[in-house]
């Protein structure tokens, strides 16, 4: 897929993801979303923004905490020491930050 149509893919799960449980980070170098799927499932998206590669994948709850936890103390944690900004979607206001982020690359 092409990096517009990965961006067009990450806005839908993004928008999935505010009506369900999830936990939602953009740094300035990627999007990362885990999402619940149902009892015992979830969803880990990464979209990076330098080549608009879309990683999803499917998880049973504990390796998506193992990864949540991973991406919070590498990823997240990575970002502060590089001096990087970083939104964890928290409201409304965060969320559409994020998904003007992506809007520019869709197109």
């Amino acid at each position: 897929m092409s990096k517009q149509e990965n961006a067009t893919k990450a806005l839908v799960i993004l928008e999935e993801a505010w009506k369900t449980k999830s936990a939602t980070f953009l740094t300035d170098d990627y999007l990362y979303v885990l999402t619940s799927k149902g009892p015992g499932k979830w969803q880990e998206t990464s979209f990076v923004f330098s080549d608009g590669s879309l990683q999803i994948r499917e998880l049973e709850s504990e390796k998506a905490l193992m990864f949540l936890i991973e991406e919070i103390t590498t990823g997240l944690a990575g970002s502060l020491d590089a001096g990087k900004d970083y939104i964890i979607v928290s409201n409304p206001a965060s969320q559409a930050k994020v998904a003007e982020r992506i809007k520019s690359i869709a197109g």
